[in-house]
């Protein structure tokens, strides 16, 4: 669901190992016109953990995307947004690994957003604490090279005020 979002297919080496995601261009993206979507992707822990190199993959693309050359913004919704959290920190220029982060998940060797530890405590008063405190469990950003759980609650925050639909899949 996510490559056909963004609009990516994976790329098999000879060995048949998907060796990266390749960006489709925007003209071949279905229905005709239609732009790339931008993707948060909330992690579990194991999937976090168990598929290290897929998640370098997921980061490796997100940061191409960003980046796009001769993609209007208005037609790639992760530059759009990758610009405007880069201009809201103060950058300026071709969006960086920070603004293109789209895998969060807990801390590093942490498991669970503790919604629903507070849940069974009865100890909230309000939707919103649960929200802050799924936020807070889930601020942390994963990828290549040293991106291995760098807190970023800015760059989550402001992916969330974009969010219109949220899609939970689950594998098991």
């Amino acid at each position: 669901t996510v490559l056909r979002l963004v609009g990516a297919v994976p790329v098999s080496e000879g060995t048949g190992r998907v060796g990266r995601f390749e960006l489709l261009p925007l003209s071949s993206l279905t229905p005709p016109g239609r732009p790339r979507i931008d993707v948060l992707c909330n992690l579990s822990g194991i999937f976090r953990d168990t598929y290290a190199n897929v998640v370098d993959l997921l980061d490796d693309l997100f940061a191409r995307a960003a980046a796009a050359p001769g993609e209007p913004p208005d037609a790639n919704f992760i530059k759009k947004h990758a610009l405007s959290i880069q201009a809201a920190a103060g950058g300026g220029g071709a969006p960086d690994a920070r603004a293109s982060s789209r895998l969060f998940c807990n801390p590093p060797g942490d498991y669970g957003s503790m919604v629903g530890e507070r849940v069974g405590a009865g100890n909230w008063e309000s939707g919103g604490e649960l929200g802050d405190t799924w936020a807070a469990r889930n601020a942390f950003s994963y990828g290549r090279g040293g991106e291995r759980g760098t807190a970023r609650p800015d760059v989550l925050a402001a992916l969330l005020a974009t969010t219109d639909r949220v899609v939970q899949t689950v594998d098991s």
